[in-house]
């Protein structure tokens, strides 16, 4: 175990004493306070979280692995399938005695509530790509995400900077100057397998709608990017109208990595939608709880 910088405590244990595969992983905050589970998404780290949800370390305990496959985390050779992933954050909730507490998800992942979400009491999921087939996800990808056209070695000038075009010199920006560099090295850290299979199993056949009937009816807040290029919003925007467990909160001006670019107005939705579970028991004994206002930037 190491101290880190700014609160943040870096695990890393010998192997010999951890499960095979065992994930790295960051904590911080208050270790009696509410367990928030941040799982980030295809090419990320923890390091996509890390800086940005240092607020909340006040008032919950924040834990950050890095998945299977990525980051710090073992890159063993083997598919890069759903249910590897699902399992794999299942072991590593279990060797951090997480399963008799109450758990918030937040993130770009679902499929640990579908399978294990007895304990799982709400879930925060930003985002959430949904394709009706994998010929949609890879054109969708394709079209607007730099980073994916780079991945499959056909980067385009021309394409890149019409998409520029399409979602505004404004959103460019932000990305620009908002996207950490930390985020930027660490989207690098993966193997041939773990990408190639992750990409083929996690995004191109992966269909949300198979997903979602499995998951248990806990209050889920979905935030959305309205100019999300590559998750459109308007693949979102009925989800609540089916599963009324559901929220969503579309947000002007932004695209895919909307917490990297409004990160303080997440943070406020994270508090805010975070606070009912004190608000419903404050009610419950008589007590009226304030609001917590929400941010802009």
């Amino acid at each position: 175990m190491i101290r880190g910088l700014r609160g943040w405590t870096c695990f890393r244990v010998p192997s010999i004493m951890r499960p095979a595969n065992a994930l790295h992983y960051v904590e911080a905050g208050d270790r009696e306070g509410p367990p928030l589970l941040f799982l980030h998404g295809i090419t990320g780290s923890r390091r996509y979280w890390q800086k940005k949800t240092r607020p909340l370390r006040r008032d919950y305990r924040l834990i950050l692995p890095d998945l299977l496959g990525f980051g710090l985390s073992p890159k063993p050779y083997i598919e890069y399938t759903i249910e590897v992933f699902r399992d794999s954050v299942r072991e590593f909730v279990v060797e951090r005695n997480l399963t008799d507490r109450p758990l918030t998800i937040i993130g770009h992942s679902l499929e640990y509530a579908a399978r294990y979400g007895a304990h799982v009491r709400r879930m925060i999921l930003l985002s959430l790509p949904r394709f009706s087939d994998p010929a949609t996800a890879h054109a969708l990808f394709w079209r607007g995400s730099p980073h994916y056209r780079r991945l499959l070695n056909e980067h385009s000038l021309v394409e890149t900077l019409s998409q520029m075009k399409r979602s505004g010199l404004e959103i460019a920006l932000r990305y620009l100057l908002r996207f950490p560099w930390s985020v930027v090295i660490d989207s690098h850290k993966f193997t041939f397998k773990s990408l190639t299979s992750t990409l083929e199993h996690c995004l191109l056949n992966y269909q949300v709608d198979r997903i979602l009937p499995a998951l248990p009816p806990v209050p889920t807040l979905l935030i959305h990017g309205e100019q999300d290029s590559v998750a459109p919003f308007d693949h979102v925007r009925h989800l609540p109208d089916i599963y009324p467990h559901m929220r969503l909160r579309g947000v002007g001006g932004t695209g895919h990595h909307l917490f990297l670019t409004h990160t303080a107005l997440c943070l406020d939705l994270f508090r805010e939608f975070l606070a009912e579970d004190s608000r419903l028991a404050l009610a419950y004994c008589g007590i009226e709880a304030p609001r917590i206002q929400g941010g802009s930037e």
